[in-house]
């Protein structure tokens, strides 16, 4: 088993290094949108608000392992279980939650290298064997999992990237202090009151405000303003 808990541990490794603390943010809207936790709370009883990942980190804290080789096994079995019922990849949400399912798959490989440590070596039972197909089944699934996410990510990225708005042609429109930059940004209708109203003193004030925060604006900040879902996608660091 300990040359099977290594491969898997490597498996957990890779996943870790490509997505650990990815530090999604919130910034989709509309249908796709799902709150995001920073930093969530693993500790205490679970609670109904806690998400499925959640619950399940806290319900392998709760694992406790005795004194028989064959009751540690079945609690193997459970934690294996437990975290392989999350490795199904919902897009958006699954992003959302990339940092409570690294934290997820950590405690994981780390409970279970403690629980199989305390297994004797020549202990052998058809619920070994079931155990080493659920670990082989884990690594299978976790490598689907991460082999979707970078998919999922590579797809939009480039979509979301054709569809960016640039800085630089914001700022070239908003010269003219006309307004022209709204209907490159936002809906045309902010442009077409700014044209009719531009012989007002607001107005030109307004936009050579606008202006100067364009210019004042770095890209990253210019991004989330404008471009949010290419924003979002550009946090998650692929290594192709």
């Amino acid at each position: 088993m300990n040359i099977l808990n290594d491969i898997v541990s490597g498996a957990a490794r890779q996943f870790g290094r490509e997505f650990g603390r990815a530090g999604a943010n919130s910034i989709l809207k509309g249908a796709n949108y799902y709150a995001v936790n920073e930093v969530s709370n693993y500790s205490g009883r679970i609670k109904p608000s806690d998400s499925e990942v959640v619950k399940s980190i806290k319900e392998i804290n709760k694992v406790k392992f005795i004194s028989t080789n064959r009751g540690n096994i079945s609690r193997l079995i459970e934690i294996t279980d437990l975290v392989i019922s999350n490795l199904e990849f919902n897009e958006n949400q699954t992003l959302n939650e990339i940092n409570d399912i690294t934290e997820l798959i950590n405690r994981y490989i780390d409970k279970f290298n403690h629980g199989s440590a305390l297994v004797d070596d020549d202990f052998k039972e058809k619920s070994v064997d079931y155990l080493e197909e659920r670990r082989n089944e884990f690594v299978r699934l976790l490598n689907v999992f991460n082999k979707d996410i970078k998919n999922y990510i590579t797809q939009n990225l480039e979509i979301t990237r054709k569809k960016k708005k640039s800085k630089k042609t914001a700022i070239l429109l908003a010269i003219p202090l006309l307004g022209l930059q709204w209907a490159y940004l936002k809906p045309i209708k902010y442009t077409v009151l700014s044209i009719l109203l531009c012989w007002t003193v607001i107005i030109p004030i307004i936009n050579l405000i606008s202006l100067f925060k364009l210019l004042l604006m770095n890209e990253s900040k210019f991004d989330i303003k404008f471009n949010p879902e290419y924003f979002y996608y550009s946090q998650f660091n692929i290594n192709n």
